[in-house]
């Protein structure tokens, strides 16, 4: 019998072809992927759609306008020059195909579900990894999925080594506090109080005070600062921020 991790490898394997074949239907000036260096006319409405949309998805590597934003900024880290031992919470194809072929890094991948690309299943709130054992950490938009965010946040920075940093995002309200409600519990209801049925909470602000209380230094950097022409570029949105978080290093 095939096992499900055989079929999803298979499965991506496909997509990957046929992204490759949709992406030569796409070829233009007008913008750029950052995550795979594709020049594009237009971006799609993900999958394999043929339909384009605006700041959508890359039609080679099915990027969203949040994985470009958080690749520019990555470019800006020393992840891509250095050795670095990295964790990818819950990863996207769109960055996991590109970090598992760098030479550079030691990739760790890890989810709740047995996908593709993934090389550890279990939970973020109670990862079988060593203490200290990662330089870096990258979690996109997955916080805002688990119940007990604050035990998420302390594995991440169990995980990681003094010195060590971590690429967060989150659905994020800068002018509320954060809304959760436990007793939200139907699908259609958290779509309604939190965006998808899938989410349990939807950020405000204080999640920065939320990572430091578990011990982070937390940059909040803006979507809304990168330049017009950039956003352009790039099919950027002004509504994606990176929480930039960083343990401290050992007193010597």
């Amino acid at each position: 019998m095939i096992s499900q991790l055989t079929r999803t490898r298979f499965g991506a394997a496909l997509l990957d072809a046929a992204l490759a074949v949709r992406a030569l239907m796409f070829i233009g000036r007008r913008h750029v992927c950052p995550c795979c260096g594709w020049h594009l006319r237009a971006f799609t409405h993900g999958g394999l759609s043929l339909r384009t949309r605006h700041q959508g998805f890359c039609p080679r590597c099915n990027a969203k306008a949040r994985h470009r934003r958080d690749w520019l900024y990555l470019q800006q880290t020393n992840l891509f020059t250095e050795r670095h031992r990295l964790l990818h919470v819950s990863p996207r194809y769109a960055l996991a195909r590109r970090f598992r072929r760098m030479a550079n890094l030691d990739y760790v991948a890890l989810d709740v579900e047995p996908r593709s690309l993934v090389t550890v299943q279990a939970d973020a709130t109670a990862m079988p990894l060593g203490d200290g054992s990662f330089d870096a950490l990258i979690c996109i938009h997955v916080l805002e999925h688990i119940d007990d965010d604050r035990a998420a946040m302390d594995e991440f920075f169990r995980v990681l080594k003094p010195g060590g940093w971590a690429l967060i995002t989150v659905p994020l309200m800068l002018d509320r506090p954060t809304y959760e409600d436990p007793a939200i519990t139907a699908p259609e209801d958290r779509k309604v109080a939190f965006g998808e049925t899938s989410h349990v909470r939807h950020y405000g602000i204080d999640v920065v005070q939320r990572l430091e209380a578990r011990g982070f230094e937390v940059e909040l950097e803006l979507g809304s600062d990168i330049d017009p022409e950039v956003m352009i570029k790039y099919g950027l949105l002004s509504d994606e921020n990176i929480l930039f978080c960083s343990k401290p290093p050992l007193e010597s």
